[in-house]
C-alpha cells in the first residue's frame, strides 16, 4: 500500500482522490447535481491543501 501512496503523493492525496472518485460517481448514477458535486470536491480539496499546508509549516517550525 506504501508504494501506491508514494506514487499518488501521499496518504493525504490518495484519499481525496478516492473522495473526489466516489463523488464523481454519485454525480453520473444521480445521486448528487452537479452544485452540490462542486461543493463537495471544492471542500475535499479545500481540506487536503490546508492539511498539507498545516503538515509542511510544522515541518519547517521543527527544523529551524
Amino acid at each position: 500500500m506504501q508504494k501506491l501512496f508514494d506514487f499518488l503523493g501521499g496518504r493525504k492525496m490518495f484519499f481525496a482522490i478516492l473522495l473526489f472518485l466516489c463523488a464523481t460517481i454519485f454525480l453520473f448514477v444521480d445521486r448528487a447535481n452537479f452544485a452540490d458535486w462542486s461543493q463537495f470536491v471544492m471542500w475535499i480539496f479545500g481540506i487536503y491543501a490546508v492539511g498539507n499546508g498545516a503538515e509542511h509549516l510544522a515541518t519547517r517550525k521543527k527544523t529551524e
